[in-house]
C-alpha cells in the first residue's frame, strides 16, 4: 500500500530492561559498529534531485491498531523503584520478549555453517595480507545432558598465529586455553538450553588487531531420548553486577531465579538488613525485587538463596554486593555542564539509560544526570522495538518516565529515532514491501502525536548513509527508494511545524566517501525541499583519533548548506593504552571545534558513565564506573567555557 504522490514541479533522521538490571550495562547505542553493508546506487544519485513527495491522508482504519486506553501505562508503586521527586509509570501486562527477538530456526542450522564475517581496517590490502580464519568448524547438534566440545584453530594465511576471543558464552559455558595455539568452548547443556543457540569466536589478524573475522557456529540442543538421564542442578540467579551507591538512597534491584533444568526456582532472603525485603513484580511475579535503603557508607552484601521447584532442598546460594558511599563521595567541583555549556550559546546533554530509575544506583545516576544535562536523548527507549513490539501493542511508561524526568530537571528532549534500519520488532521486517511507507507514518504519527509537547529535537532519519557511499540498503530503501526520507521528514514536519528535524549519522567526523555520500544525499534533499534542519554527528571516537581539520571542515560543509550541526553521540574509547589524559585531551579538541563553529548548536554524549556505555570495556566516558570525575570531565568543563 502507497500513499504517495509526486509533483511535477522540481525545487531549488532487547528488551534493555533485563541487560540493564543484570549486568550493569544498558547498551543500545544507534553507531552500526558491525555494519559492513556497501551500500546501493538510487535513482536520483547522478544528479537528478527527483521529485518533491505530497503526503495523502493515512488510511482509516490503520493498517496496524492505533493505541487504546489498554495501552496506558498505570502509576508505579515508589517499593519497585528508585525515583522520589516525581510520579512514574508502568506498562500493564506481561512482558514482551522472546516475541521480539527473532529465534534460530531449523532452517537456519540446516542451512549450514554461518559465513564469516571479515572486519578490513583502513590501510589492510586483503589481496597481500589475508584474513584470519578457523579451521574444521561446523554447526553442532546435541541432545540436553550432553557436553558440547568444540575445539578452534586459529589460522592465518601468513603463517602467524592469530589471537582470538568469544563474543559471550552461553550460560554455564567455558572458554578454555589449550596452550598449544587453540581454544575450546566447553558447554554442558540442560533442558533450558533446547533450541539452537549461535555462539560467536573472533579471530584477530596478529599484524594489525583491527583485522578481524568473526565466525559463528550454530548449536542445536534436542531433548533428551531419556529426561532422567539429565541430573537435577542448583538453581541460582541471574547475575547481578556490583554497584556503587549514595547513602540515604532507595535501592531498587531485580532478582530473576534461573534453572538450567528448565524450571523456576523461589528466591528468599537469608538474614536480610532490617530495612530490606523483597516484593514481587508486578508484571513477572516470579521475578522478586529487592528494595532497601542502605544509610551509612560501607559494603552491604545480601545472601540470596533460590530454592528449586522440583526437590525444595536443593538451593543455591548467591551474593549481591553494594559499594555504599557518603554522598559527599559524588559531589563534583566547578560549575555544571550545562551551566558552562550555555555560557558559550551551546546546550549540552546526554544520551540517558532506559528504566535508570530500576538499577541500584538509580539514585545517584538521576542525581548526576539532572544536575548536569540540558538536553537528553532516550537511548533506547523511543526505538521501535521498545514502544510497538507488537502490531497493536504499545508500551509507552519507559519513555513516558524519561519525559517527567526531563520536565522535573527543565531539560530538552531529543526524540531518537524515528525511522532507523535496526532496532525494529520482526513484526515490522516481515511486512510485505508495499505497506511499509504506511506502517512507518504510523509509528511515526503515533509517537510524535504522544511526544511531541515534549520534544525540541526529532532524528528522523537515522543512519541512511552506508559506510562506503551511497545509501544504506535498508527495508526502507527497498519499499520506498530514497524517498523514504522525504516522506518521513514530511510527515514529522506536518506533525511538528516549529521541532529541529535531523538527519543523524556515524563517521561523518572525517573525510571519505561517507562523508561525500552524506553531502550528495543533503543537496539532493534541499533540491527538492525536504525539511531537513539540522545534521546529526554521532562521534563515537577513540583515544586515537586526530583528524579534527577534517571535522572542522565538515562541519563546515554542513553549515554552507543552511543547515546546523548536533553533535549527538559522543565518546571517546580509550585504545592502545593510551591514558584518561589523552582521552581528555581529544573530548576537549572535539568540543573546541564545535564552539568554533557558529552553526553547532546541540553537543551530546551517548552516556556519562562508564558503567552504562555499549563500549564499557574501552571506558569511554567522563564519570568513571563508580561516578568519580576523570580528565575528561574536566576538559569538558574547561573547554565549553572556552577556555
Amino acid at each position: 500500500m502507497s500513499l504517495l504522490r509526486t509533483s511535477a514541479a522540481r525545487s531549488l533522521r532487547l528488551p534493555a530492561l533485563i541487560t540493564g538490571i543484570l549486568f550493569g550495562v544498558l547498551s543500545g547505542c544507534s553507531s552500526s559498529d558491525d555494519n559492513d553493508d556497501p551500500g546501493v546506487d538510487i535513482p536520483g544519485d547522478s544528479g537528478d534531485p527527483g521529485t518533491t513527495v505530497v503526503l495523502e491522508p493515512l488510511p482509516n482504519p490503520p493498517l496496524t491498531e492505533a493505541p487504546s486506553a489498554d495501552d496506558e501505562p498505570v502509576p508505579f508503586d515508589s517499593v519497585f523503584h528508585t525515583v522520589t521527586d516525581y510520579a512514574l509509570v508502568r506498562d500493564t501486562g506481561p512482558r514482551i520478549e522472546d516475541d521480539i527477538v527473532a529465534d534460530l530456526t531449523e532452517a537456519d542450522y540446516a542451512a549450514g555453517l554461518p559465513e564469516a564475517v571479515i572486519t578490513v581496517p583502513a590501510g589492510v590490502d586483503p589481496a597481500i595480507n589475508g584474513a584470519p580464519y578457523f579451521e574444521g568448524l561446523s554447526n553442532v547438534r546435541v541432545e540436553a545432558g550432553q557436553l558440547v566440545d568444540i575445539r578452534y584453530v586459529p589460522r592465518d594465511p601468513e603463517g602467524e598465529l592469530p589471537g582470538m576471543f568469544p563474543q559471550g558464552l552461553p550460560d554455564g559455558a567455558t572458554f578454555d586455553d589449550n596452550f598449544d595455539g587453540t581454544k575450546s568452548l566447553r558447554w554442558q547443556t540442560y533442558q533450558a538450553d533446547l533450541g539452537v543457540t549461535a555462539f560467536t569466536v573472533v579471530a584477530v589478524d596478529p599484524a594489525n588487531s583491527e583485522y578481524r573475522s568473526s565466525q559463528t557456529v550454530l548449536i542445536a540442543v534436542d531433548p533428551p531420548s531419556d529426561p532422567a538421564s539429565v541430573p537435577n542442578i542448583a538453581p541460582s540467579i541471574l547475575p547481578i553486577a556490583r554497584y556503587t551507591v549514595r547513602a540515604g538512597d532507595p535501592v531498587s534491584i531485580f532478582i530473576i531465579g534461573t534453572d538450567r533444568n528448565g524450571t523456576v526456582p523461589s528466591i528468599e532472603l537469608l538474614d536480610p538488613p532490617a530495612n530490606a525485603f523483597l516484593t514481587p513484580d508486578e508484571r513477572t511475579p516470579e521475578w522478586q525485587i529487592l528494595q532497601a535503603v542502605p544509610e551509612t557508607a560501607g559494603t552491604i552484601t545480601f545472601d540470596v538463596l533460590t530454592r528449586d521447584a522440583d526437590d525444595p532442598a536443593l538451593t543455591g546460594l548467591d551474593q549481591i554486593i553494594l559499594d555504599v558511599l557518603e554522598p559527599a563521595e559524588f559531589e563534583r567541583s566547578g560549575d555544571r555542564l550545562k551551566t558552562i555549556a550555555a555560557g558559550s550559546g551551546i546546550e549540552f546533554g546526554s544520551a540517558i539509560s532506559p528504566v535508570f530509575y530500576m538499577q541500584a544506583d538509580g539514585g545517584v545516576y538521576e542525581s548526576i544526570a539532572g544536575s548536569e544535562f540540558g538536553v537528553m536523548t532516550p537511548e533506547s527507549s523511543m526505538k521501535w522495538i521498545a514502544i510497538n513490539p507488537l502490531p497493536g501493542r504499545f508500551e509507552f511508561a519507559d519513555m513516558d518516565n524519561l519525559v517527567s524526568f526531563a520536565r522535573a530537571n527543565a531539560m530538552k528532549v531529543r526524540g531518537h529515532p524515528l525511522v532507523w534500519h535496526r532496532s525494529l520488532p520482526d513484526w515490522v521486517e516481515e511486512t510485505a514491501v508495499e505497506d511499509r511507507e504506511v506502517h512507518m507514518r504510523e509509528y511515526i504519527t503515533r509517537v510524535m502525536t504522544r511526544y511531541s509537547d515534549d520534544v525540541d529535537y526529532w532524528d528522523v532519519i537515522n543512519e541512511p548513509v552506508a559506510d562506503e557511499g551511497g545509501l544504506r540498503d535498508s527495508l526502507w530503501l527497498e519499499a520506498m527508494g530514497e524517498q523514504y526520507m522525504d516522506i518521513a521528514f514530511a510527515q514529522a514536519r506536518e506533525l511538528d511545524p516549529t521541532a529541529i528535524l535531523v538527519l543523524n549519522e556515524y563517521d561523518i567526523g572525517f573525510a571519505g566517501p561517507k562523508f561525500d555520500a552524506l553531502l550528495s544525499l543533503l543537496d539532493r534533499l534541499r533540491a527538492r525541499e525536504v525539511p531537513v534542519d539540522a545534521v546529526g554527528f554521532q562521534l563515537h571516537v577513540s583515544s586515537n583519533f586526530d583528524q579534527f581539520d577534517e571535522l572542522a571542515s565538515n562541519m563546515a560543509a554542513i553549515a554552507e548548506r543552511g543547515l546546523d550541526i548536533h553533535v549527538t553521540e559522543l565518546d571517546v574509547a580509550i585504545v592502545d593504552d593510551d591514558s584518561d589524559q589523552i582521552q581528555a585531551d581529544i573530548y576537549r579538541g572535539i568540543v573546541e571545534t564545535c564552539l568554533a563553529q557558529s552553526r553547532c548548536k546541540v553537543l551530546q554524549s551517548w552516556g556519562f558513565t562508564d558503567r552504562y556505555s555499549f563500549r564499557t570495556g574501552q571506558t569511554p566516558l567522563y564519570l568513571d564506573r563508580d561516578y568519580a570525575v576523570k580528565p575528561a570531565y574536566q576538559a569538558l568543563q574547561e573547554s565549553l567555557g572556552g577556555n
